[in-house]
């Protein structure tokens, strides 16, 4: 009985340091993210606005913003990493 009472206790607590480290991070979203151009992204999504996604410097990265806030496959073509416009293409279709 003692063994099952301290499983039970550990599981709990174990439960409440998980919550806590869940809130924090929900709590810094884009602000939290070091990356500027990662950090536009975030804001650009969050917000649904292309004119954010003009900011990035990274193309790649601004045409996926920009094929997600304009729900237009044309910007999934113009990036150059092939990984990645199948990923961007197969995320708008």
């Amino acid at each position: 009985m003692r063994i099952f009472l301290i499983v039970w206790m550990l599981t709990l607590h174990a439960a409440a340091a998980t919550k806590d480290y869940a809130q924090t991070e929900a709590y810094e979203g884009c602000n939290g993210i070091k990356d500027a151009d990662k950090k536009l992204y975030c804001q650009a999504i969050d917000a649904n606005k292309a004119d954010i996604c003009t900011r990035i410097g990274n193309n790649d990265l601004q045409n996926k913003c920009l094929a997600k806030t304009n729900n237009d496959i044309k910007y999934c073509k113009r990036i150059s990493d092939q990984k990645k416009k199948k990923n961007c293409e197969q995320y708008i279709r």
